[in-house]
């Protein structure tokens, strides 16, 4: 035998032997990425982009990814300055035209206070308080009576929003849409 067909032999039994090897192949449209809670878009009160890119937020929702989105607020009162942020994980989204998220945060009940760090406990009567967020920078709350249900005060406002979704190890390509 020459030399030539004991290279060609070593080379298809080193191959069959790789192709044979029992760790799973990654799909080819996968690529390694940091894991974790990653700020993908930032609107402002009016719903102009302030940092990130809306096409990556819905291509996150589409690809199943969990998504959490935070807004606050900064208020001078007196001789100080108040300063709130929330966070919520959505119930509910909607991507709306392709251009656009609305998500739906679960009611919760209302706090007694959201500033007095010291007065952080359920509000007398126990009203929950639930809204709808958007890309656009609308804030529909509504507070409702917990035992009747009864509409107690609808809240309309518009706010910055912080939009993150959790990347797993692999991100995958880009996922059609549902329709």
């Amino acid at each position: 035998m020459n030399k030539t067909r004991i290279v060609i032999c070593i080379i298809a039994v080193t191959g069959i032997f790789y192709s044979c090897n029992e760790e799973k192949q990654r799909p080819t449209y996968m690529k390694s990425i940091e894991s974790g809670w990653k700020l993908v878009y930032q609107n402002d009160e009016n719903g102009s982009r302030l940092t990130g890119n809306i096409d990556s937020l819905i291509v996150g929702i589409r690809n199943g990814y969990d998504i959490r989105v935070g807004w606050g607020w900064e208020e001078e009162l007196a001789d100080s300055v108040l300063r709130l942020e929330h966070m919520a994980e959505p119930v509910f989204l909607s991507i709306i035209q392709e251009k656009s998220v609305s998500v739906v945060i679960d009611g919760h009940p209302l706090l007694q206070s959201y500033i007095d760090a010291d007065n952080q406990k359920i509000g007398e009567g126990g009203h929950i308080w639930q809204c709808v967020l958007t890309t656009s920078g609308t804030f529909s709350a509504q507070v409702h009576n917990r035992s009747t249900g009864e509409l107690i005060k609808d809240w309309p406002q518009r706010h910055k929003m912080t939009w993150f979704l959790e990347y797993p190890n692999y991100k995958q390509k880009k996922n059609k849409p549902l329709f």
